[in-house]
């Protein structure tokens, strides 16, 4: 019963703030029916597979989409870069705009980082011989097409190389048109645009978009800063614990509510709360 009780303590503080556990409490949830999400480095779920046969469709669309998407931010962020430069022509730079293009382009293949969320908001949909990138509204989770879409953007930018910062930088600062732009990156630079496309018969798999929701979408989100950082964990929901704590009661230990306003109470006042549950782990 001690134990029990000494558990439900550590269960009770990870309920209200949905924290990362031991392991060894880990252990003791799974036994108990309960299991959370792997975060971080601790997230092995293995990437979704490759639609090989799009990829011969869709590079020259995504490499235009990638253009579009790329001058609209190099035009906000070379703005600050040329107007600091004609207030203070005698003076160093101090905003580097090209290094902050590079920086945006060599992340806006990523569907988890925000440069490139982008690529899982597109749907690749067949009309006709061709086959379109359809944008959504919604965030959808990034399946086989969402990484063919990123594996044609790696492609293009594996192909262009430094010349597709450059002809960015250069195109913004004359305010050259998209559709040159494009031409400039997509047919010159990348190649990937010279000829049309093969006409496209069928599919093997059209595969169907599915939108996140916002609790999947802070999830991911958390996932790739988790991961970036280079920390993991396992992340609990709130409801499956508090359901936890209910069975708990039911087991005889004691009254659930009162507890949990007792440790609301401390943590209002600065005693009790966390520190009574790290008091339990040690005692453990």
């Amino acid at each position: 019963m001690h134990l029990r009780l000494i558990f439900f303590a550590a269960l009770l503080g990870a309920s209200r703030a949905q924290m990362s556990m031991s392991a060894e409490e880990e252990e003791m949830l799974e036994e108990m029916g309960i299991k959370g999400q792997p975060m971080g480095r601790k997230n092995q779920k293995p990437q979704a597979e490759l639609l090989k046969a799009d990829l011969k469709y869709i590079k020259c669309g995504v490499c235009r989409k990638m253009v579009d998407i790329a001058y609209e931010k190099s035009t906000e962020l070379l703005e600050k870069r040329f107007k600091f430069q004609k207030k203070r022509k005698n003076e160093a730079t101090e905003f580097d705009g090209e290094g902050a293009v590079q920086d945006f382009i060599e992340k806006m293949c990523n569907p988890l980082k925000p440069e490139g969320e982008w690529v899982g908001k597109i749907d690749l949909v067949q009309e006709g011989t061709q086959l379109q990138l359809a944008s959504q509204p919604m965030h959808g989770k990034c399946k086989k097409e969402c990484r063919t879409i990123e594996a044609a953007c790696e492609d293009v930018l594996d192909k262009a190389d430094t010349e597709f910062t450059e002809i960015l930088y250069t195109s913004v600062k004359d305010q050259t048109p998209l559709d040159k732009v494009q031409r400039y990156i997509c047919n010159r630079a990348a190649g990937v645009c010279k000829k049309k496309p093969p006409p496209l018969v069928s599919r093997k798999e059209d595969e169907r978009f599915e939108p996140m929701t916002a609790e999947e979408k802070q999830m991911q989100d958390m996932q790739a800063n988790l991961k970036d950082s280079g920390m993991s964990g396992t992340m609990y929901r709130r409801e499956d614990l508090a359901g936890m704590m209910d069975k708990m009661g039911e087991m005889g230990l004691g009254d659930m509510g009162a507890m949990g306003e007792e440790g609301e109470e401390g943590e209002e006042g600065g005693e009790g709360g966390e520190d009574g549950v790290g008091e339990a782990k040690e005692e453990l």
